[in-house]
């Protein structure tokens, strides 16, 4: 196993028996385990269902713009594994798997996904601090500044990334990178040359995240019901962006254990039983759809 990946489970496992210590007891995370609305929890899954077929309409679009072939369930199922990859990874890195069942160069699916993956960040970063904004003005909560802070690291981060690729010079930079940049190079060019006709079409691809994020705010207020937390849709809608960035930050596993720390921070009134649950949910209820992009595994055998 990954060292970083087992160092992650640590810290996340830390997180957790901290909160357990300290806010809530075992027996009252059961209790509200076993009280959750199972019907209500599986209905949450349908606005995410909604969202992954259009992003993989989206992933489809961009690997045709790109010069690959690709049918729109082979992409809809790519899209689904790289989700289930991110369901279990550090910051969420793990959709770069939906680059593999795609029967083309290697390197080109990756800048492709690289792209989809960096507007997707960008655009969660700008919605969460929206969300900060939001809640620090009409709900008087503080927020603290490392989290604006992460997200304009992000911001930033992703619009370098997105420059250096349609830089003519990005090329000499990565051939004079010392000991491997003559052997990447091959593997950047094409990387590179993938994303030739995506350039100029970063506002189409940021129309899909916003879409993502309505419906994320529709199941997590489904969601919020099954787990009895009664917010109204517009504060889900908002506290959604936020508590998913504390997901990209790479030191647990896909935010476990912080995620529902912040969570409790910002809603200490609420039962943390009911706010540990909701975390925990939020987790592993999308796998239940995205364990269907294992069906694009069959295109890595043919």
């Amino acid at each position: 196993m990954n060292k970083r990946f087992l160092l992650s489970i640590v810290v996340s496992m830390i997180v957790l028996v901290f909160i357990f210590s300290n806010f809530l007891h075992f027996e009252k995370f059961l209790k509200a385990l076993i009280s959750v609305n199972f019907y209500l929890f599986l209905a949450s899954d349908i606005p995410y269902l909604i969202q992954a077929i259009l992003m993989g309409y989206r992933l489809c679009w961009a690997m045709r713009k790109s010069g690959i072939k690709t049918k729109w369930m082979d992409s809809f199922l790519a899209h689904l594994f790289g989700m289930l990859g991110s369901d279990f990874s550090i910051g969420r890195t793990g959709y770069l798997l939906s680059s593999l069942p795609f029967k083309s160069k290697l390197a080109a699916n990756i800048g492709v996904v690289s792209v989809l993956v960096v507007v997707d960040v960008i655009a969660k970063a700008i919605f969460s601090m929206i969300s900060a904004i939001f809640f620090i003005y009409l709900f008087n909560i503080e927020i603290n500044t490392f989290l604006f802070l992460f997200a304009v690291i992000i911001i930033l981060g992703g619009i370098i990334f997105l420059v250096f690729l349609g830089s003519s010079k990005s090329m000499k930079l990565v051939s004079k990178i010392p000991l491997v940049g003559k052997i990447v190079l091959p593997y950047y060019e094409d990387f590179r040359n993938s994303l030739k006709e995506l350039r100029g079409k970063t506002l189409f691809i940021f129309v899909f995240p916003l879409l993502g994020w309505i419906l994320r705010g529709v199941e997590w207020n489904i969601l919020g019901q099954a787990v009895g937390i009664d917010f109204p849709f517009l504060t889900w809608l908002m506290l959604h962006p936020l508590l998913s960035l504390v997901r990209l930050i790479p030191i647990t596993v896909t935010g476990l254990g912080v995620f529902e720390l912040t969570f409790i921070i910002l809603f200490p009134d609420i039962e943390s039983a009911k706010q540990v649950t909701f975390g925990m949910l939020d987790m592993i209820n999308n796998s239940f759809v995205d364990v269907i992009g294992l069906l694009s595994l069959r295109k890595l055998r043919e």
